[in-house]
């Protein structure tokens, strides 16, 4: 009976020891597992041999090594994509279910105004309009590739879009999850010199048909009633044809002008403009402007303001279009004050009108090319329009800037700021 005793002792003493060696083993394969590091035969070798486990960590070793490998594989595919997709300019976004964002490079990132991957939002959300759904439903419902350019809002601003798409399976036989690839562009710029290439050429078109028909109506009078016609209603009609022919060469020549200011190549010639004489001999040709009698020209010059790096030939041009604008349009105006100050490394130089001023409306407009206050009134002085179009393109070519600000009943003020000459001492 006591040697019965002693064999069931030392039984459950083996199947302590060897459950409790079994119960080792598996915590340390689940760290192994864990840190992705296999577990060292020789440092648990007799626990593992004594348990008859040695196979099976040797299976779960291999396991972890292949998993490392696959992790490791999977990482350097996906540094190498997310490397591809951030060279490209273009944005691109894949989805998943609910059309819910699983990736996306920098540049989606740039188009949202986002810091980092919106992953899990809906891509419907975070690009607006009924454009986008329909095209997102589209590639849901064909299953093919598609191309659209379509009018969406972004973060409450409108853009327009050029987007291709194409449907994605995660297994080849079709039958896995649907994921769909995305690239947009941006193509709002192109959009808006689009439509300032079909509103200029609707303008010219306009500004045209007026002195030509007016031109070819006179023309073709004169040549059909040359007999009927007395000698004054002749000189007459030759007049008129001669103010429309000088209103079409000042528009042909402004076009010109500003088609060349526009191009990349640069037309100044810059030297040294001493500001005070520049001005003060400016002010001394205009006196003897037939067309200014009547109209007081004042300086107020700052005596700090002394020199700028600039195009005299093309200040001139600014100048002259500003003081023949303000006598021109600006109603009940009887004086003209040019005025110079300092603004840190900028001149500011100003020219203001005591007129009627501008409405509200139209002050943010007035650098527009074609784009008149008074449409009648300008067209009846031989304005073209593209004046104030002119000198803003030649002052931003001068590294300035140009505004303008007007109270109804107390006048205009144009004024630009140009960089000073590296000589100006203030």
């Amino acid at each position: 009976m006591s040697l019965l005793v002693v064999i069931l002792a030392f039984a459950c003493f083996y199947l302590y020891w060897r459950n409790r060696s079994v119960v080792r083993i598996i915590r340390q394969l689940r760290e192994a597992a864990e840190q992705s590091e296999p577990l060292l035969l020789e440092e648990s070798n007799s626990t593992i041999k004594a348990s008859g486990m040695r196979d099976l960590v040797k299976a779960f070793n291999t396991l972890i090594e292949e998993k490392v490998s696959i992790s490791g594989t999977g990482k350097e595919y996906n540094q190498q994509i997310q490397t591809l997709l951030g060279n490209l300019r273009e944005a691109v976004v894949m989805v998943g279910k609910d059309n819910r964002i699983l990736t996306a490079n920098t540049a989606f990132q740039k188009l949202i105004s986002s810091p980092e991957i919106p992953v899990g939002q809906r891509l419907d959300v975070l690009i607006q309009g009924s454009a986008m759904l329909e095209f997102m439903n589209e590639i849901r419902d064909s299953g093919e590739s598609a191309h659209m350019k379509f009018e969406a809002q972004i973060n409450n601003v409108p853009f327009w879009l050029e987007a291709s798409a194409a449907q994605l399976s995660e297994k080849d036989d079709g039958k896995g999850d649907a994921y769909t690839l995305f690239v947009l562009n941006d193509i709002s710029r192109e959009k808006r010199l689009e439509l300032m290439r079909t509103e200029f050429v609707a303008n010219l078109s306009h500004e045209l048909r007026t002195p030509v028909t007016i031109i070819k109506g006179f023309a073709q009078t004169l040549i059909e009633d040359d007999t009927e016609l007395e000698q004054q209603e002749r000189l007459r009609f030759l007049d008129k044809i001669m103010v429309n022919s000088d209103r079409l060469h000042s528009l042909l020549q402004d076009l010109l002008l500003l088609s060349r200011l526009e191009s990349t190549e640069s037309l100044l010639q810059h030297e040294t403009v001493h500001v005070q004489e520049f001005l003060k001999n400016f002010v001394d040709n205009l006196s003897a402007n037939p067309d200014l009698k009547g109209k007081e020209i004042l300086l107020e010059l700052d005596p700090d303001v002394t020199e700028v790096e600039a195009d005299p030939l093309r200040i001139t041009q600014v100048m002259t279009n500003l003081v023949e604008n303000a006598h021109k349009h600006a109603r009940g105006s009887t004086e003209i004050k040019i005025t110079t100050r300092a603004d840190d490394e900028h001149m500011v130089l100003s020219v203001t009108d005591d007129g009627e001023g501008i409405p509200e409306k139209d002050l943010p407009h007035i650098f527009q090319r074609f784009y008149r206050v008074d449409k009648g009134r300008s067209r009846e002085s031989g304005g073209t329009g593209l004046g104030l179009s002119i000198v803003k393109h030649i002052i931003v070519q001068h590294g300035g800037t140009i505004n303008a600000g007007s109270k109804q009943g107390q006048g205009t003020t144009i004024a630009i700021r140009l960089p000073f000459s590296r000589h100006t001492q203030l």
